[in-house]
């Protein structure tokens, strides 16, 4: 118990209640809770933003320790460690400095832990999963938001007391005044995304995310739906942001003593990440085949899951397609090479799928190629095919045969015709998701050996 008379606690001794228990009086140096703020005849500010600040430290230590998806990490601090300290949000005085601090404090426990590389682009932390980011609330803006919060809430209150602090213009709370504050929320992420976009590295995979060709939400579904371990998701977001030590980087980027920047694997190309995910010479027969082949494996067994000629599924990386499986109705082949009457140069397509019934035809093959080759890549295995088609078409007289090229970029871009076909070929909405997680996966794989070798 504290008795305050004016301004000055006052010796008023303990309080007897009635059934004999008493409430005791509060030394000089004590401190009582109250709505989880601790407090004398005064709030104490030092010593509440420092506890503020340990306990919001300590909860997202803990979180980081645990073994939650990327995602799952991400809605834990948003809902468990932040809010702890947006609670003092008006009440307890922060500074802008002092509020960019603690975000940046957050992202260095994140990089302590694996979970955030230090050159990538901070916006991209804070922008919605959606839209490229991962969905971090951030400090700054989301104290300003509890603060305007609050101003609406006695702006439109007519008790006597909260009109009083109204007109008195408290502080810690937004005034009438303070409502030019509310552009500058609502455009925090616009803001966020421009920024992400003007900057000359990081912003070439948003040019790449841009083309008209990307289907947007296919290609953030590994972020949407969050199944990547936190160190994984990490380390594809630097990949993307193109800040993984190749000796290009190192070099111009980091000012390192790197005596060539020729590939170290082809010693032919310029060794960047795009050149290491997609282009070397020396992997494409083996890496970049594993990656291919394990998306297009997820295509062939749900393919014949779905036509009934398999019964039970089976994790990508474990299935072994059948060069041809068949029932009455449907046969499915993989990598096959097809006789024709007439040779054509390209006739061993990834996938042909023949209807029995309906005397079809869809030809399927899988690219996995750089981000800016999603619209040339698609051109490529159209004409590709063609004579094949044709040829199929007129030697069996078939009713219709199609061309369906399936295209998922070395980050992850999903080219909008992927999606279409897939609805054609009636695969599930999750197809789409093992698909990218193959390609994800394999990109990942291909710079830890290539960049992290030990």
């Amino acid at each position: 118990m504290v008795e305050v008379k004016r301004g000055k606690m006052a010796n008023g001794g303990n309080i007897e209640m009635v059934d004999g228990r008493e409430i005791a009086e509060l030394k000089l140096e004590q401190r009582y809770k109250y709505l989880g703020i601790q407090q004398t005849y005064e709030i104490r500010q030092k010593e509440n933003t420092e506890d503020t600040k340990n306990e919001l430290m300590k909860r997202v230590r803990k979180i980081l320790k645990t073994q939650l998806s990327a995602r799952n990490i991400i809605e834990a601090l948003n809902t468990w460690a932040i809010p702890s300290f947006l609670y003092t949000a008006g009440v307890l005085t922060w500074t802008k400095t002092e509020l960019q601090q603690i975000d940046r404090r957050i992202r260095t426990t994140l990089t302590e832990y694996g979970m955030h590389h230090p050159n990538s682009a901070i916006e991209r932390l804070y922008l919605p999963r959606k839209q490229g980011g991962r969905g971090l609330t951030n400090m700054e803006q989301a104290c300003l938001k509890e603060k305007q919060n609050l101003s609406t809430y006695f702006r439109n209150t007519h008790l006597p007391v909260q009109q009083w602090i109204m007109t008195h213009g408290d502080r810690n709370i937004i005034t009438p005044e303070d409502s030019a504050e509310e552009p500058v929320i609502q455009n925090h992420i616009e803001r966020l995304e421009q920024s992400w976009q003007a900057k000359a590295l990081h912003g070439r995979f948003h040019a790449s995310l841009s083309q008209q060709e990307v289907d947007q939400a296919g290609s953030h579904t590994y972020l949407t739906q969050g199944y990547l371990y936190p160190q994984s998701e990490a380390t594809f977001l630097a990949i993307q942001d193109q800040v993984v030590p190749t000796r290009t980087y190192s070099k111009y980027v980091m000012k390192l003593p790197v005596e060539t920047t020729k590939c170290r694997l082809c010693n032919d190309a310029e060794e960047s990440v795009q050149h290491i995910s997609s282009a070397c010479s020396t992997i494409a027969g083996t890496k970049y085949l594993a990656r291919h082949d394990n998306m297009g494996k997820v295509v062939h067994q749900l393919l014949c899951l779905q036509y009934g000629l398999l019964q039970s599924l089976t994790p990508h990386h474990l299935y072994s397609p059948q060069p041809i499986v068949e029932n009455d109705s449907f046969k499915v082949y993989w990598d096959i090479t097809i006789s024709t009457d007439i040779a054509v140069e390209h006739n061993r397509p990834d996938v042909v799928v023949w209807n029995k019934i309906n005397r079809t035809v869809v030809i399927v093959d899988f690219t996995v190629p750089m981000d800016g080759n999603l619209k040339k890549s698609y051109d490529e295995k159209k004409k590709k095919y063609e004579a094949l088609s044709r040829q199929m078409r007129d030697m069996w007289r078939l009713n219709k045969v199609e061309v369906m090229p399936l295209i998922i970029s070395c980050n992850g871009l999903v080219h909008e015709f992927t999606t279409k076909h897939l609805r054609q070929l009636k695969l599930p909405p999750n197809a789409i998701t093992w698909m990218q997680k193959a390609v994800i996966l394999g990109t990942i794989n291909i710079i830890r050996q290539v960049v992290y070798p030990h």
